[in-house]
């Protein structure tokens, strides 16, 4: 901005109250999120695009809601109870489907399929971040990593990283 810097500093002044700066209201619009996403989340413990009846959990969707959570937990936010766990849960259960269509591959079974995705990458890390290690699909993972991106290696990498598995993380890339 040009002009003389005093004026100015009146001009961003002039409101009576900054809402970016307010911990309080930023404690109000933590409690509203927190309790949007309560209400949202489905009986099976994950998240759809829309909440209501005839919804279903998907496996991006459920990561990037238990991944904020998470985070927003670590930084003082009150969670519910189970709120996570229960998106773990669900997180849990669609690695276990996708690792058994990796496995089944081989055998040409009918609901496979050959690679992890880039979709299982961020599950596996968001697995991670929650204390959740399973070997079967990292392994999956750090085997196909020539058929990922550049995004999906990065999150493999964090997921090796957060395994304590230094020696393949740095052979990622």
């Amino acid at each position: 901005e040009m002009g003389d810097d005093k004026e100015r500093m009146k001009q961003w002044k002039r409101w009576q109250r900054n809402p970016v700066f307010s911990q309080k209201e930023v404690d109000k619009m933590v409690r509203q999120g927190v309790d949007k996403l309560t209400e949202m989340q489905l009986t099976d413990g994950g998240w759809g695009w829309f909440s209501g009846y005839g919804e279903r959990s998907y496996p991006h969707t459920t990561a990037v809601v238990v991944h904020g959570l998470k985070i927003a937990k670590d930084n003082g936010a009150e969670i519910p109870d189970n709120v996570i766990k229960r998106g773990v849960e669900w997180l849990k259960s669609y690695e276990d489907r996708e690792t058994e269509k990796i496995r089944m591959w081989e055998k040409r079974k009918k609901n496979t399929k050959p690679h992890p995705s880039t979709i299982d990458a961020f599950v596996r890390l968001v697995l991670s971040e929650n204390g959740v290690f399973k070997e079967e699909m990292l392994d999956f993972q750090f085997r196909d990593k020539n058929h990922y991106g550049i995004y999906a290696k990065s999150l493999l990498g964090m997921s090796l990283h957060l395994a304590k598995d230094a020696e393949r993380r740095d052979a990622v890339m």
